[in-house]
């Protein structure tokens, strides 16, 4: 299912990192642990695909084929050396170069059922963190998840009046230790955006 690329993943990563340390948010990639954790908030049998935001290296993806297969995912990485790894290490799977802030083409390339995110969350202003969270997750069914992880102890999204915010999961095998969020439209915006859509 998937080939090893050469070098350790670390290396890339740092290197990535040091070049852009604003649009890398981790400090190294994701451990086994954290993948399955991730992977454990999607409910595989639920029709759509999943769409994977900064996958990096490809440590939550390895998961994520696992549970879906290659052709029920889609990844969205912005960095083009990144996006070459992740084309190397997984031969078939839909890799789309570009930023989660301007994906509006994405949507065409649905349904998806859950959206996995590895974005760099925390190193934006909070409203837009928020408004970026509002915006992809219509691309989603209500009640579908957005998955998170970070390394604090509050959740990396403010508190906002349309947005249900829950800890999934607390990976201590990670380093650093992680915490898994799961952001979903409560249903009064689930509804509003579904009505915008109709007398769209």
């Amino acid at each position: 299912m998937s080939r090893p690329v050469p070098g350790p993943d670390w290396l890339s990563f740092v290197a990535r990192m040091a070049r852009n340390p604003r649009a890398i948010g981790a400090i190294s990639p994701a451990s086994g642990a954290l993948a399955e954790a991730m992977a454990a908030q999607v409910d595989f049998s639920r029709p759509g695909r999943v769409l994977e935001l900064g996958p990096g290296t490809g440590a939550i993806t390895r998961a994520l084929v696992r549970h879906a297969g290659l052709k029920r995912m889609l990844a969205l990485e912005a960095d083009p050396t990144f996006a070459r790894l992740l084309r190397a290490r997984f031969p078939g799977l839909d890799v789309v170069e570009g930023d989660a802030s301007r994906a509006g083409g994405i949507e065409a390339m649905g349904p998806f059922n859950a959206i996995i995110s590895s974005l760099p969350l925390l190193n934006f202003p909070a409203h837009e963190r928020v408004e970026l969270v509002r915006a992809l997750l219509r691309l989603v069914p209500p009640g579908a998840p957005f998955v998170q992880y970070s390394y604090g102890i509050r959740p990396p999204l403010p508190r906002a009046t349309d947005l249900r915010v829950s800890l999934a999961e607390t990976v201590w095998r990670n380093l650093p230790p992680a915490r898994v969020w799961v952001f979903e439209a409560k249903p009064a915006r689930a509804k509003a955006v579904r009505e915008r859509e109709l007398v769209a």
